[in-house]
């Protein structure tokens, strides 16, 4: 049992520790061996599925084509028609500047969902900001902000929320009692950014005398209509729950990529009609994505498969660091963090939902300390890694073609971390889960 657990978690390990050191320890080989590397842990994944799983083609099946694919399909549409919008943002790039795009940028991912958001908004972002000199800290709040934070208000904010809401939780009990986490979690956050940005601000020579040239007119300017509608569109379709039976000639077929069918046509729709004025799409950003998660779907499938099927280990597990259930809700607060920062916020949401053993109703009235830390930490934390939630590692790629000089794994995770975390703790100090 022990050696059939350490061979099906291995390959995820693998991932993890290849992701965080060898791009740092080994770059040029890291460069050249990566996509062998990757698919020698993906093969190793599938032999052990199918070595120690029973029905293990199922699980693999399912991974594959009714997680990835959807998930793939929903950021190759939000990254096509982000790239169809070209928003130009003519004013002093000052701090204010900027945490005005992370307060607008946070708003907005609960509108339109933080993968979405965070395509429209980094590229402006970044070109508001081409005269500085120091950008990283930029991005990093970028990714904190507005591809994580930003979507804690709905179930349209980000995919762990939208499982809940399609659970049984109300879209209102959402905006009631995340609100002020929301608020919490983007002030402390927007106040840490205030200080380093105006720290690093004051050494940047380039960046003062653009200040010192620049009038102080602000002049906003956004073309691509169309995209806009359809990325409205495109947020509403991923709410909506479509997962039906049509009927096609009499014969009855699963409607399962109904979704999936109209994104790529929304997608097809934005690159045969773009707008002239905005320059062709680069896919590389969302090629060097979209491999390296097909790869964590994989490995990261018999990983959930395991922790499904030992829930009742888990919960004596929270209880031991619950004080004996005393403090259940902080404990579900950090197994669900570390879970949603390292695997992926989606389905450790969904998991630990599960394990509670209430149901969404109960979750809601008598349970909703542990609801709202579930909620919490699936969200807030998927920022602590560059693979804890879908536009973490597609805003960090962008900005490398853009040239800014990001992190390594580790030293992403230890920025966001120093970020994150004492925020985490003052919140449970204050608010409880209340």
């Amino acid at each position: 049992m022990l050696f059939s657990t350490v061979a099906l978690i291995s390959p995820m390990i693998l991932v993890l520790l290849s992701l965080a050191f060898l791009p740092l320890i080994l770059p040029k080989f890291w460069e050249k061996y990566e996509i062998r590397l990757l698919s020698i842990f993906s093969i190793l994944s599938f032999i052990f599925d199918l070595t120690y799983i029973q029905h293990a083609n199922k699980l693999i099946s399912h991974a594959i084509f009714q997680d990835y694919l959807p998930f793939i399909i929903m950021l190759f549409t939000l990254y096509t028609l982000s790239n169809g919008i070209n928003i130009t943002v003519d004013a002093k790039p000052s701090t204010f500047g900027n945490i005005t795009f992370l307060i607008v940028g946070g708003a907005l991912s609960s509108l339109i969902g933080t993968t979405g958001s965070a395509m429209l908004l980094i590229k402006p972002f970044l070109t508001f900001n081409k005269k500085r000199k120091v950008k990283q800290h930029l991005v990093i709040f970028f990714i904190i902000i507005i591809a994580n934070i930003g979507g804690l208000l709905t179930p349209l904010g980000d995919p762990p929320l939208l499982l809940g809401y399609l659970n049984g939780i109300d879209f209102t009990w959402l905006l009631i009692h995340m609100y002020k986490y929301w608020l919490f979690y983007i002030v402390l956050c927007l106040a840490i950014f205030y200080v380093i940005d105006k720290i690093i601000l004051s050494k940047d020579a380039n960046a003062k005398e653009e200040i010192n040239n620049h009038d102080t007119s602000v002049s906003i300017k956004i073309d691509g209509i169309l995209n806009i509608i359809l990325l409205i569109l495109t947020a509403l379709i991923l709410f909506i729950n479509l997962d039906m039976k049509i009927s096609i000639g009499g014969i009855e077929v699963s409607s399962i990529y109904t979704k999936d069918s109209i994104l790529l046509i929304f997608s097809g729709l934005s690159l045969r009609l773009r707008h002239k004025g905005i320059e062709e799409i680069n896919f590389k950003p969302f090629i060097e994505v979209a491999r390296t998660f097909l790869v964590i779907f994989i490995v990261l499938a018999p990983v959930l498969y395991l922790m499904q099927h030992n829930t009742n280990s888990i919960h004596n597990f929270l209880d031991s660091i619950s004080n004996n259930g005393k403090n259940i809700p902080t404990a579900y607060f950090l197994l669900c963090s570390f879970a949603s920062a390292f695997l992926d916020n989606a389905p450790s949401y969904l998991l630990f939902f599960k394990m509670s053993g209430c149901t969404a109703k109960e979750l809601m009235t008598t349970n909703a300390q542990i609801l709202t830390a579930i909620s919490v930490s699936s969200v807030v934390m998927g920022s602590l890694s560059y693979i804890g939630n879908a536009p973490n590692m597609m805003v960090k790629n962008i900005a490398v073609n853009g040239k800014v000089k990001m992190p390594s794994f580790v030293a992403y995770c230890l920025y966001s971390s120093v970020i994150i975390i004492p925020i985490s703790y003052i919140l449970i100090k204050i608010f409880n889960f209340h």
